[in-house]
């Protein structure tokens, strides 16, 4: 395969999972591709998680670690990954790898006609908390976003991005629940391709999660606002 890839995981206290999924991630990259990288976030991490990432770091040479020295959380942390990568496609996952690493370059692949692919998880396992909080977050960006949702009703599971087009659409959003979203919106307010793909979790994979927490709700619905004003003024 010709195309090269950066491949972004963020993770807060991932001890005990972070080096299988960094192996897991490595044996599909070096199947596939000539040309990777692995940019691994430790976003302020109390754990060994740091330590783990900068170990592989010196081990593998496509592994970059990059240090949040306060919590960012997930979206700002991967953010700094996609703003850092170098490659010609940049997907991101999360540590515990929702989205299975086999069929990367599948995505690759169906990205060639594309600027953005939005993947929308199928057979979404979590938790009771989780999967309310995600139906209210859906309910209202459906009502702040009528036409930018539309084709792409789902918004917080994982994105591939053409690396050229990242520095068009970076958010002002911080908040986890908003990142993805304006990311998206932004890329369709430019005109740029989008593409919704229908895309299966892993059966094994409950996601827990900490989204649901009263200051992330908060915070989502803020950013939420402030995007929606700015279309209103036409200031973006």
């Amino acid at each position: 395969m010709a195309k090269s890839i950066s491949y972004v995981i963020a993770g807060f206290n991932e001890e005990k999972i972070i080096e299988s999924a960094v192996t897991e991630c490595l044996h599909f990259l070096n199947g596939s591709f000539i040309d990777y990288e692995l940019i691994l976030v430790n976003d302020a991490s109390t754990d060994n998680t740091g330590f783990i990432m900068d170990r592989l770091s010196a081990q593998y040479p496509y592994i970059h670690v990059l240090h949040n020295y306060i919590n960012l959380n997930f979206g700002a942390s991967v953010l700094r990954g996609l703003v850092y990568a170098s490659k010609e496609i940049v997907l991101y996952n999360a540590a515990d790898l929702p989205l299975s690493p086999s069929i990367t370059s599948e995505l690759v692949d169906e990205i060639d006609d594309y600027d953005v692919l939005v993947l929308q998880r199928v057979n979404y396992r979590s938790t009771g908390w989780r999967k309310l909080t995600s139906s209210i977050n859906t309910v209202l960006l459906n009502i702040l976003y009528p036409r930018l949702i539309k084709g792409t009703p789902v918004l917080n599971f994982v994105q591939v991005f053409k690396k050229d087009v990242i520095k068009d659409i970076i958010p002002f959003a911080r908040s986890p629940i908003f990142v993805w979203p304006e990311m998206v919106f932004r890329a369709k307010l430019k005109g740029l391709k989008v593409k919704n793909r229908i895309t299966p979790m892993r059966d094994s994979q409950i996601r827990k999660g900490s989204f649901g927490k009263p200051h992330d709700i908060i915070w989502g619905i803020y950013d939420m606002c402030r995007f929606r004003l700015r279309c209103w003024q036409k200031k973006l």
